[in-house]
């Protein structure tokens, strides 16, 4: 019988029945359809259906920027909740709550008459898309299979892809009923029915590797693995990624108008990022388990570095192609690599602990477009802001570079 690491495929694995093969296949399914739409309805359409519900609730722009914050802050200080769920009541009961928690967001905001019911939808939206995302979504996944990489290629795929669709699904339904509050209706609906349905899926299933009388995972005991250098410097790489891409999609388009591109012309290349993202992720998923989880977090930090610093030289259709083509592939990479590379050091035991506190010291990211604002203010223009980030960028590649795989401890095997 063909062992774990002969097979070409992921989830085959010889102590599995059929039946437990096809549960966990739907289990990844639908919790890839579940990620789609987080991403579908969420960060990437609240951008588009903003000026409609200004204009409706009568907000100003800084209230509507303090529940745009909201929705960030509330998902990204919320990290460790399903880690502590998950470990507590099982991944079933955490998806539940997170479809009844995305529920009342998505109902604040088509119900929302005021900044009140605004700000309530985003944070709840936030703490739903935490509880929902990609936390329990990365632990399955890593408890399921010995190769990992391709299938957490195809669900952050899966999560580029609802970014691409989320601002297209919401013209289609704000144009059947010439109305935004169906939309949010049909995006509680929608995802709800995602969170109950992965919750069904994924109840039940053994973790891999866990023997008849408990789990024989392994993996760092956590503590160990928070003392660990590399665990900082792939968590800083992470979060400097995330800090390079929300600055420069907070102000990209600002950026390359007023460069002389037209507006439609920047949304277009945003756009094709957002594509190339998908690709990323699709790309990082194959070629993942081949040539290692470091080198492609390399290749993401750099293509990152390289999409910063195009910003930073004078504006040539051959920066604006590097724009284009590293941030989106960068932005796809960085998310599998990071995750893979957790992994790959520190094993499975205690993953979603450490993937936890990985995306909460993320939250960091948020100061980018703060800091880039400010640079923008006293000098006139975005260029210094994107030098430093290109700057943080090559510096954390030659980190990463230079990084020793840790030496696990002899009880974490």
């Amino acid at each position: 019988m063909p062992s774990v690491a002969a097979s070409s495929d992921p989830l085959d694995m010889s102590a599995l029945t059929a039946d437990n093969l096809l549960r966990r296949r739907i289990a990844l399914v639908a919790l890839t359809v579940l990620y789609f739409l987080l991403m579908a309805d969420t960060f990437n359409s609240l951008g588009v259906v903003l000026p409609s519900m200004v204009t409706d609730l009568h907000l100003d722009w800084g209230s509507a920027g303090f529940g745009f914050m909201l929705l960030g802050l509330g998902c990204g200080l919320t990290s460790p909740l399903p880690a502590l769920l998950i470990r507590r009541v099982g991944t079933a009961p955490t998806l539940v709550l997170a479809g009844i928690v995305l529920a009342a967001g998505f109902a604040c905001f088509a119900c929302a008459s005021s900044a009140f019911g605004y700000d309530a939808g985003a944070l709840l939206l936030g703490l739903g898309f935490t509880l929902g995302g990609t936390v329990p979504g990365t632990h399955v996944i890593a408890t399921v299979s010995a190769q990992p990489a391709r299938l957490m290629g195809a669900y952050f795929t899966g999560g580029s892809l609802g970014a691409i669709a989320g601002p297209m699904l919401y013209l289609g339904i704000a144009h059947f009923f010439g109305t935004w509050r169906p939309f949010w209706w049909v995006c509680g609906a929608a995802t709800a029915t995602a969170a109950i349905v992965a919750a069904f899926a994924v109840s039940g299933i053994r973790p891999y590797g866990a023997a008849k009388d408990g789990p024989a995972v392994p993996g760092w005991p956590t503590r160990r693995a928070l003392a660990a250098p590399a665990f900082w410097i792939i968590v800083a790489a992470y979060t400097g990624c995330l800090a390079i891409n929300t600055t420069m999609h907070s102000f990209a388009v600002q950026h390359l108008t007023e460069r002389g591109l037209s507006h439609d012309r920047a949304a277009e290349m945003m756009s094709a990022v957002a594509i190339l993202g998908a690709v990323g992720a699709a790309l990082a998923g194959v070629v993942g388990q081949r040539v290692g989880a470091r080198v492609l977090t390399v290749i993401a930090t750099l293509a990152m570095t390289g999409a910063a610093l195009s910003f930073a030289l004078p504006q040539t259709p051959a920066t604006l192609a590097c724009f284009t083509l590293t941030l989106g592939l960068g932005l796809g990479i960085v998310y599998v690599a990071s995750a893979m590379l957790l992994l790959e050091y520190f094993g499975s035991r205690h993953n979603l602990e450490l993937y936890s506190a990985m995306c909460l010291i993320s939250t960091l990211a948020a100061l980018g477009p703060w800091l880039a604002g400010r640079l923008r203010d006293s000098t006139g223009g975005f260029e210094n802001a994107f030098a430093i980030l290109g700057a943080i960028g090559l510096a954390l590649s030659i980190a990463i570079m230079l990084m020793r795989r840790p030496h696990a401890p002899d009880h974490a095997a």
